[in-house]
């Protein structure tokens, strides 16, 4: 018996310590439009130990590979010509009016906004973004050089927009993202569930509060009723 309550309590601690560990995580990619029309995006994502890279382009199915520790595993995700129509698969009934109770109980900007302040768990070491971009129209390539610049004024420091506009009338653009965080996703998870739950149990509470009283319908009505009733059928 001692054995059982040794290997629990291993367990919890083993759990307590997964939950409380930090983890880095890190964000990298580029894409590139050309003034042909066609595009292709490639990058990857790393979690801990566990890894994923993609690469699409126009015309081509997405591919992804998922790794961990390093090591790719042999399952892939597989897609094939038609991953648009299976897409487009329309929804169950069930399915989406599950969704739509939820939805209409939880404000989505709301939601966004516990996300972004999720400070207590995540850290955002730094975000750079790249951009070089060009349009035929010069005028509408100084007002986008114009707006970012005013946009990266007001961003805090870990976030930073670096621009290189093209003059050289023709529609293209390049983008690049490198980012690095330091976040307890199990953390994060749970208080994102506890928001969530407590949104649905107070929307239900005022949903409760909004629903219309009973008419009052006491004995002494009912009685004035019947009496109403009798004089009625004497005469």
């Amino acid at each position: 018996m001692s054995w059982a309550v040794g290997a629990c309590s291993f367990a919890l601690l083993l759990l307590v310590v997964v939950a409380l560990w930090p983890l880095r995580l890190d964000v990298s990619g580029k894409a590139r439009g050309n003034p042909d029309g066609s595009w292709v995006v490639a990058g990857g994502v790393t979690l801990g130990v566990v890894g994923a890279a993609f690469v699409w382009a126009r015309g081509l199915s997405p591919h992804v590979s998922v790794l961990v520790f390093g090591q790719k595993l042999l399952w892939k995700p597989q897609w094939t010509g038609n991953w648009k129509t299976r897409a487009t698969r329309p929804i169950p009934a069930r399915v989406k009016a599950a969704s739509a109770r939820l939805w209409s109980r939880m404000d989505p900007l709301a939601l966004g906004l516990k996300l972004l302040d999720e400070r207590r768990h995540v850290r955002l070491r730094y975000l750079v973004v790249d951009l070089a971009y060009g349009f035929r129209d010069p005028l509408l390539t100084g007002r986008l050089v114009g707006a970012l610049s005013v946009l990266s004024a007001v961003l805090p420091p870990p976030v930073e927009i670096r621009q290189a506009p093209r003059w050289d009338f023709e529609d293209g653009w390049d983008v690049g993202v490198d980012a690095r965080a330091v976040l307890r996703p199990w953390l994060v998870a749970l208080d994102i569930l506890i928001y969530v739950v407590r949104q649905l149990s107070h929307e239900r509470h005022q949903d409760r509060g909004r629903r219309p009283e009973p008419a009052p319908g006491g004995a002494g009505d009912l009685q004035e009723r019947d009496d109403r009733g009798g004089a009625a059928a004497g005469r």
